[in-house]
């Protein structure tokens, strides 16, 4: 267990060492983190109270609702609670829940400032865009726009600018200019 404790020890260090980290930085550690995961069931079977296996019970145990847990969240689509990013924006999906419940169909232009955090992306669909209900799409030049509004006519466009005011939704001054080809 000496490599793996100099490799995780090692990897950890240089995580650290990082200004900017994200948690999939770390990914090269996993099977590190597991082989000592696996180690200490390995070590908690052999544990015995008054003569009685207790360990054996216990690993057991922790496998069982591991595995249990793991199947419902599967089951039920839950993301992990620590990562706001598995539901995104918590401003996005007020946005979205509220025009889904009005009449008609929507098309959301998305305004990002010139240093935008790239990740924080508010432009995603779902895979039927055409019978959406509402629709994501990021700003652009206003010839490419006048194409897109052009496609999508049926629906009432809005003006969302995530960066200076993420829970604004303004009606899309919309110019009557034709799309150029």
């Amino acid at each position: 267990m000496r490599l793996p404790l100099l490799i995780l020890l090692l990897g950890t260090a240089g995580f650290l060492v990082l200004i900017w980290s994200m948690p999939h930085y770390a990914a090269a550690l996993t099977c590190v983190v597991f082989l000592f995961l696996a180690q200490a069931i390995r070590h908690l079977r052999t544990l015995r109270l008054r003569g009685r296996p207790l360990g054996l019970a216990l690993s057991w145990a922790a496998l069982s609702l591991l595995v249990l847990d793991d199947a419902f969240s599967i089951r039920d689509h839950i993301c992990d609670p620590l990562e706001w990013t598995c539901q995104g924006d918590p401003s996005r999906a007020a946005i979205a829940e509220k025009l889904s419940k009005t009449r008609g169909k929507h098309l959301i232009m998305v305004r990002y400032d010139q240093d935008h955090n790239l990740h924080d992306e508010w432009v995603y669909n779902g895979a039927e865009i055409d019978s959406a209900k509402v629709l994501w799409a990021r700003e652009l030049d206003p010839a490419q726009n006048a194409k897109l509004f052009a496609y999508f006519k049926d629906r009432q466009i809005w003006l969302v600018e995530p960066d200076t005011d993420n829970t604004e939704l303004i009606p899309y001054p919309v110019l009557a200019a034709p799309p150029e080809d």
